[in-house]
């Protein structure tokens, strides 16, 4: 058997004032700031931080990591990774400055808090955002 091919992506839940910023990719649907790590990127850290203010134009402060997930993007999708396995880790971040300038990669975003995420759980990042929201922070 041959050992599966991944990809490693990381993605920012940017925190301001309680509330988490999500994306929308429109051929993925929901999405948060983050991508793929290139090839000779060594530093995770700053390669999170720069694909942030590629997509967004925000300044932020990794925190932890808090969840982990595994993905392959649909064939179907259109998507400029299609069939691609993605290894996936979810930071909890800090928002620092900026105002949102979206890429051309999304659409539009909006901020939602812990009365409102659930709008969002039936995405593939659902039980990530249940395990963010679940933080006893925003309890």
């Amino acid at each position: 058997m041959e050992d599966l091919v991944c990809f490693i992506g990381q993605k920012a839940f940017i925190e301001k004032n309680g509330e988490l910023l999500i994306l929308h990719d429109p051929q993925m649907g929901l999405d948060l700031p983050g991508g793929k790590v290139r090839e000779g990127e060594l530093d995770l850290s700053m390669a999170l931080k720069r694909e942030v203010i590629e997509e967004t134009g925000l300044t932020i402060e990794i925190l932890e990591p808090f969840y982990t997930w595994f993905f392959t993007i649909p064939l179907d999708s259109g998507h400029r990774s299609a069939g691609k396995n993605i290894f996936s880790v979810g930071y909890k971040c800090k928002y620092i400055s900026g105002e949102v300038k979206l890429s051309s990669e999304h659409d539009w975003y909006k901020w939602i808090n812990k009365n409102s995420y659930k709008e969002d759980t039936n995405s593939g990042f659902g039980k990530a955002l249940e395990t963010y929201f679940k933080d006893t922070r925003f309890g």
